[in-house]
C-alpha cells in the first residue's frame, strides 16, 4: 500500500484495470523467458530493423503522481457514491 495526504492507498495493478497490486510480479516478468524477472537486457526489442522505437506512455514526477493519484481517487469516489444512490 502507498500512502497519500496521510491515508493507505492501494496500489493498483499494472496490467489488469480495478485490480489491487497483489505483489505477483507479472508486470515485471521477462518477455522472452517467464521464468525470469525483467533486468532491462533489451533482448526483447527487435534487432533486425534499422531503428529502435520504445513507446513512452508517460513521464511520472513526484508531484504530478500525486495530484494525479488525488484526482482517480476523487473519481473513484463519486463512481462509489452514484454506483451506490443507483441500487437504492
Amino acid at each position: 500500500m502507498t500512502k497519500i495526504q496521510g491515508r493507505k492507498k492501494n496500489k493498483y495493478c499494472m496490467l489488469e484495470d480495478d485490480k489491487v497490486c497483489d505483489n505477483c510480479l507479472e508486470c515485471n516478468t521477462c518477455d522472452l523467458d517467464p521464468g525470469k524477472i525483467c533486468d532491462n537486457c533489451a533482448k526483447c526489442i527487435d534487432t533486425d530493423i534499422d531503428y529502435k522505437v520504445i513507446e513512452i506512455d508517460d513521464i511520472i514526477i513526484e508531484k504530478d503522481l500525486k495530484r494525479k493519484l488525488a484526482i482517480v481517487d476523487k473519481k473513484k469516489t463519486e463512481k462509489n457514491k452514484n454506483h451506490g444512490q443507483n441500487e437504492t
